[in-house]
């Protein structure tokens, strides 16, 4: 699956949310919050709507591969991490994120791979 492909899949399941018009500020932190608490379906719709407000920051991506990693869904996190990891390489270009936040974003896709192949 490509971004634009699972971008309008969730636009089809999410369509009351529109992009760069949502007050977002704090649903990543919101999203992870509800991870944390084992609140899986929850956090999985704030990382989905945060996707849509926030297509190309990494953010959004990020939670919702955690939520499918703690699921069991892991091809999908699969998906999701590599997407995380090419648009926070964008921001690490423009230096709006620091170089930890992509290496962070790599051990995670590491964890998600090993969870599919254990050693």
């Amino acid at each position: 699956m490509i971004r634009e492909q699972f971008l309008k899949m969730l636009r089809q399941e999410i369509p009351y949310i529109k992009a760069h018009e949502e007050d977002d500020w704090d649903w990543y932190n919101e999203g992870m919050g509800l991870l944390k608490k084992g609140e899986f379906e929850k956090a999985e719709k704030k990382f989905k709507e945060l996707i849509l407000s926030q297509p190309e920051h990494h953010d959004g991506y990020e939670g919702l591969a955690r939520v499918y990693m703690m699921k069991g869904r892991l091809k999908e996190a699969l998906f999701l991490i590599g997407e995380a990891i090419q648009l926070a390489e964008k921001f690490l270009k423009d230096d709006s994120i620091d170089i930890e936040v992509l290496e962070e974003l790599k051990q995670l896709r590491e964890e998600i791979k090993r969870r599919i192949q254990p050693i």
